[in-house]
């Protein structure tokens, strides 16, 4: 025999011989399910099992419906005609027993008797929609007066059946509906938060669009070379948050490195890397020539890379944004934020926003070293 701690019970009219059967879950396997006789316990049989087999997760998916009646032989038949149907019923038979049901459970819909022992039906609906206005309620009676209707409807209840229930078409009826409008709202409020998070986003991008012009513009002010990278820094940290930022330069074999700008990072260590970078994460950065995010923490293995000098003086945490800065093909620098302030994380606006400065950045700074040239008397080349 199996011990069966039954957390849930549905009655189910096995096709094949018509007797009734009750579908319970053993607590010590929670994943499996038996058939259980009225009056004996037995596992189920392979061939009712690839029937009927449903997993944990499943159950925990599907939507539940509590059916409260203290009256057991007519909570069955309208238990009987909800498993017919298919739908995953939760019995309890008093307000107070529905009550911890609703506690410990994910109840889509409730069937409720109005009289109850002690506590009403339509205390059970007002308790329930008070708890979460969400659930729906469908009242079951004898007694449909107008003044039952009335106080019902005022409570928010969905709907009203009148006993006897003689078939299910009635009851089939007013249950299609209610979960049918529980689905419908479920689906808009999930197109809404979808339309709100697009906005959200569309906004955002209109911010960044705006911010991105006017650092273009700033930048086309700048006439000389270290004014625009001195923009270039200041401007993409203003707008990615970021509280420390430089611009690594390089030689034509991209194999020297050296800071030309730096914002937010220690002067003795901006004084030492203008002469030259040391190996190192800076230095490894600047060889890949690629885009890169660090939303927040540094991953180990960026972590390994990361010389002590690097970690205390240098970078700043949480999140890295790097941003290749390239002239006609070939790499000449090396836009590096790091240390977003004021939020958790860096995002892909910021990374976006940071890519496309660098862009212009480039646009401009062969414009200024056109000027440069002028300005030294040597008329600019097609090869620059």
């Amino acid at each position: 025999m199996v011990a069966m701690a039954v957390m849930e019970r549905v009655i189910f009219r096995n096709q094949s011989d018509c007797s009734h059967m009750v579908f319970c879950i053993d607590t010590t396997f929670p994943d499996k399910f038996y058939f259980a006789g009225i009056n004996e316990h037995a596992m189920i049989t392979d061939h009712l099992w690839r029937a009927v087999y449903m997993s944990a997760e499943h159950i925990s998916s599907v939507e539940k419906i509590l059916l409260v009646d203290h009256i057991e032989p007519r909570r069955l038949v309208v238990q009987q005609l909800l498993a017919e149907r298919g739908y995953y019923v939760i019995p309890a038979t008093t307000c107070e027993d529905a009550m911890q049901r609703l506690a410990s459970e994910e109840v889509t819909l409730i069937l409720t008797e109005t009289e109850l022992p002690a506590k009403s039906g339509l205390f059970l609906l007002k308790i329930a929609k008070e708890a979460n206005p969400e659930i729906e309620v469908i009242l079951l009676t004898h007694n449909a007066s107008s003044y039952n209707l009335m106080q019902a409807l005022r409570l928010g209840a969905y709907d009203f059946i009148v006993r006897p229930i003689d078939t299910g078409e009635v009851l089939y009826n007013a249950v299609d509906r209610a979960l049918s409008h529980i689905r419908l709202r479920g689906h808009n409020k999930l197109l809404l938060t979808e339309l709100e998070e697009h906005n959200r986003s569309l906004q955002s991008s209109l911010k960044m669009m705006k911010a991105l012009n006017d650092s273009i513009e700033r930048l086309a002010d700048k006439d000389e070379i270290e004014d625009l990278l001195t923009e270039l820094v200041s401007s993409a940290m203003r707008e990615t948050g970021a509280s420390r930022g430089c611009i690594i330069l390089c030689d034509r074999s991209a194999t020297v490195f050296r800071l030309k700008v730096g914002e937010g990072i220690n002067e003795e260590i901006c004084r030492k890397y203008a002469s030259g970078i040391p190996a190192g994460l800076v230095s490894e950065i600047a060889r890949r020539d690629k885009p890169l995010m660090i939303i927040a923490e540094y991953p180990p293995r960026i972590r390994a890379m990361e010389t002590d000098e690097e970690r205390d003086y240098f970078f700043a945490e949480p999140g890295l944004i790097v941003s290749p800065l390239r002239m006609r093909g070939r790499l000449v620098g090396t836009l590096i934020l790091s240390g977003v302030v004021d939020r958790a994380a860096f995002n892909e606006h910021d990374l976006h926003f940071a890519i496309q400065l660098a862009h212009h950045a480039t646009l401009a700074l062969e414009k200024a070293g056109i000027i440069h040239r002028y300005k030294r008397g040597k008329a600019p080349t097609l090869n620059g």
